[in-house]
């Protein structure tokens, strides 16, 4: 038989648990942000995308410059 002080635990450990996911799933209610996806301005002009060092180098160089 379970012990009476684990069965209160247990149950207020799922009461605490349940009343944060609601508090958080308000805020987002209230914030927006669960039901509008953040759509980019296109009335600028977006940069064109620079590749990070390292990427995009491999015309550069001979692909077999080590096996000489």
């Amino acid at each position: 038989m379970v012990k009476p002080w684990l069965t209160i635990s247990v149950i207020a450990f799922g009461i605490i648990v349940a009343i944060a996911g609601v508090a958080a799933y308000i805020r987002m209610y209230r914030n927006g942000s669960m039901w509008t996806a953040e759509q980019p301005d296109r009335s600028k002009p977006s940069a064109p995308s620079v590749p990070a060092s390292g990427e995009d180098k491999a015309g550069d160089e001979p692909a077999d410059e080590g096996l000489k």
